[in-house]
């Protein structure tokens, strides 16, 4: 197992994860056919141009014909048809993997069906940038990334210690966790800040905007994303989004009620322990 060897690779949506990772795999699994499906005849020309996939296509039956591996790099509620397209066409015994946000929603919408030809693992790299498209590629996207593997009580464990090393040649910093932790900080790390970005967005004037400086652009920079891969985000992992955001309305409560107290070393404190949590990071 610890020398496990894949055939051909599938990298389903060549946008800067999958085309990152299309291009990690080349440099990775030198033996392996990498082929990249994408609808966007743009991707496709430029993966092919930059040679990170051996062959391109818009057609996943086509691009994942007997693949062993697949990995899909789509927003999260696109999964189900590509998992069911993908059952009839992959390999016996391959392993299909995501990189995606979630995890309690996709474990379960994968689990509740029996697939003849796949396993499934749920798999969150935490790289990325608000930038999107197949022109923000970077081939060292996953370089020392951390990579978050869960799993179920209906995950294959073969399968899974195929994903973990997988990753492993991709990146040496990889966490195991539940589905349900995932979502819960991850959900506190990533989707509350990406959420707070979007809310300070739509708070500021325009004449503010004029005089926005760095400070403001790095706060926002990710409400910049698309909302096509955030609205699922949010919607799937929405119990979780509106505690955290409770937890942080709270938090603000109590910085509000700071300036109306007038006390400045009472909000110099709170200023502080701020500070000394940010440079444990």
């Amino acid at each position: 197992m610890k020398n496990v060897k894949f055939k051909k690779i599938a990298i389903i949506g060549l946008g800067l994860m999958g085309g990152s990772l299309a291009a990690a795999c080349r440099k990775k699994f030198p033996k392996a056919r990498i082929t990249g499906i994408s609808r966007s005849r743009e991707a496709l020309a430029l993966a092919r141009k930059k040679k990170w996939v051996h062959e391109a296509t818009r057609n996943v039956s086509l691009g994942a014909q007997g693949a062993d591996l697949v990995v899909l790099c789509t927003p999260v509620d696109t999964f189900m048809p590509y998992l069911k397209t993908i059952d009839k066409i992959c390999a016996k015994g391959a392993l299909v993997m995501d990189v995606g946000s979630v995890k309690v929603s996709v474990l379960k919408a994968a689990g509740s069906h029996h697939w003849k030809n796949f396993s499934f693992v749920g798999c969150h790299p935490m790289v990325g940038s608000h930038q999107r498209g197949i022109q923000a590629v970077n081939p060292a996207l996953y370089r020392g990334g951390l990579v978050l593997l869960t799993r179920d009580s209906r995950t294959c464990a073969k399968s899974y210690k195929q994903a973990k090393i997988f990753w492993a040649r991709l990146s040496s910093r990889i966490l195991e966790m539940s589905p349900a932790l995932h979502d819960r900080l991850v959900g506190e790390v990533s989707h509350l800040p990406h959420a707070i970005a979007v809310c300070l967005m739509h708070t500021v004037s325009a004449s503010a905007l004029e005089v926005a400086s760095t400070g403001f652009r790095d706060t926002t920079r990710i409400a910049a994303a698309s909302s096509s891969i955030w609205q699922p985000i949010f919607s799937s992992n929405r119990k979780v989004m509106l505690d955290v955001l409770g937890r942080f309305e709270q938090e603000l409560g109590t910085f509000k009620k700071l300036l109306q107290g007038r006390d400045p070393k009472k909000l110099a404190w709170f200023l502080d322990q701020a500070q000394k949590k940010r440079q444990t990071l």
